[in-house]
This record gives C-alpha cells, sequence and structure tokens, in this order.
C-alpha cells in the first residue's frame, strides 16, 4: 500500500472511540486474567505482556494522536446520570490499554489454553459479549477517530515489526507454536469485532484517489477496499503488531 498514490482512512463512527467505561471495564477484565494465569500457572507472562504492552502502546498512540495519525477526541466517563469528560492524557492511556494490553492479554492467556474446553467456552462468551455490546450501540453520526493506514511511517514501522517476529521465529523455534496460538486467538476475537463494527456501520473506510486535476477525492465505495484494509487491520496492526510484544518481552 505504500507504493500506490491512493490514501485509505478508517474511520470510527459513534462514542466506541470515547466512552471510558467501555475501556475501563475491558481493562479489569483484562486484569482478572492476569490473576487467574499467575494463580493456576504461576505464571507472570500475562501480567509482564499487559503492564509493557499497555505502556508501549500508550506511547503509540500518544504519537498517533499527536501527530493527526490518529484523532482521537476526549473520553467520557459515564456515572449514572453524570457525564465526566476526562483530560486527553487519561483517554490515551485507556485506548492504550484496551489497544494493547487487553488484546495481547487476551491472545496469550487463552492461547495457552487453546485446547481447554472450559477457556474455549469462556472465550466464546466473552465474543458474545462483545458482538452484544456492539450490538446495542446506539448509532451517532459523529467521526470521533480518523486514522491515516498506509502513511508512510506506520508502514515503515509495521515493515520493521514484521521482520523482527520472523526473525524471532527463526532463531527461538520453542516459542513459534506459543505465538502462532496467540496470534490466531487475537485475529479470532478482532475479526468478530471488527465485522460487528463495520455491519453496524461504526467502522468504515474512506479511500482517497487523485483525479485528472490532481485534486484527491473519495473514491467510489468498494466492498473489496473495506475487506482489504479491514484485513489488514486485523491480521498485521493487530496479530502481528502484538506478537511484537511478546517476542521483546518473554
Amino acid at each position: 500500500m505504500i507504493l500506490t498514490n491512493k490514501l485509505y482512512y478508517i474511520l470510527r463512527i459513534g462514542d466506541f472511540a470515547t466512552n471510558a467505561n467501555t475501556k475501563i471495564y475491558y481493562s479489569l477484565f483484562t486484569i482478572l486474567l492476569c490473576v487467574h494465569d499467575y494463580i493456576s500457572y504461576d505464571s507472570n507472562d500475562c501480567f509482564m505482556i499487559m503492564t509493557f504492552s499497555t505502556l508501549i502502546w500508550t506511547f503509540i498512540e500518544f504519537l498517533l494522536h499527536f501527530s493527526n495519525t490518529r484523532v482521537i477526541k476526549p473520553m467520557i466517563f459515564y456515572f449514572f446520570d453524570r457525564r465526566y469528560i476526562l483530560p486527553n492524557y487519561i483517554g490515551i492511556f485507556l485506548q492504550g490499554f484496551q489497544e494493547g494490553g487487553c488484546v495481547t492479554t487476551i491472545g496469550l492467556y487463552f492461547g495457552d489454553r487453546i485446547y481447554n474446553p472450559y477457556s474455549f467456552f469462556y472465550l466464546h462468551i466473552l465474543i458474545i459479549f462483545i458482538l452484544c455490546n456492539v450490538a446495542f450501540k446506539l448509532r451517532i453520526n459523529n467521526c470521533n477517530s480518523r486514522r491515516l493506514v498506509n502513511a508512510d511511517s506506520s508502514m515503515l514501522l509495521m515493515a520493521f515489526i514484521t521482520m523482527f517476529n520472523c526473525r524471532s521465529f527463526y532463531l527461538y523455534p520453542e516459542h513459534f507454536y506459543r505465538q502462532l496460538k496467540m496470534f490466531g486467538v487475537m485475529v479470532y476475537i478482532c475479526s468478530f469485532w471488527t465485522l460487528a463494527v463495520w455491519y453496524k456501520g461504526f467502522r468504515y473506510v474512506e479511500v482517497y484517489i487523485k483525479d485528472n486535476r490532481g485534486n484527491e477525492i473519495i473514491q467510489k465505495y468498494n466492498i473489496f477496499n473495506t475487506f482489504y484494509i479491514l484485513s489488514y487491520d486485523v491480521i498485521f496492526e493487530i496479530g502481528m503488531a502484538y506478537l511484537f510484544f511478546y517476542n521483546i518481552l518473554i
């Protein structure tokens, strides 16, 4: 995509990007998974990957936000009938926790238990919760996040991460199977989420092309572009990018 003259944007509609309560719920659930992993396996792996991936992804969200690659409006915390607008740095941290710590921890926790029927059942309970949460959200026609997918900096970073992961696969083959399971769980659960929010109209893709005069115009809607960009987002910017945390931490 870095070699094309098209610009691919992912837009988020509604209050998913600004609802602090949802992000807090997922963060608390993630912490519970870490506690259970420590109790059942006597392992700090989930705690480690949750903590450092949250910090790293918070820093990335900070860079994305202040470089206008991803514009995030202030988050709102709902307490009964009251609404509290959170400071921007708290919102960026919650975004980093959900985007980084939550997804990586879920991938590692359920990946390690992929053949456990109880864990397999609980994983799908989580997926059902996610789908229900999306289904009962009301559509609000305001764009709260707009991200340029094929920005040069983003594409070069993804290329580096992918090469680094491939190098780790080669040097440490004993970790390959565990990473494969983690990767599979992350892509699996995030595919349900992405499909649900796309179907409900909370996320869509805009493609800008240049006309004969060199002006940027929105290309006519094409389902292939949507599938292409959202698949790239799930497989590479989630699955492959989050394996990077495993390779530098575990």
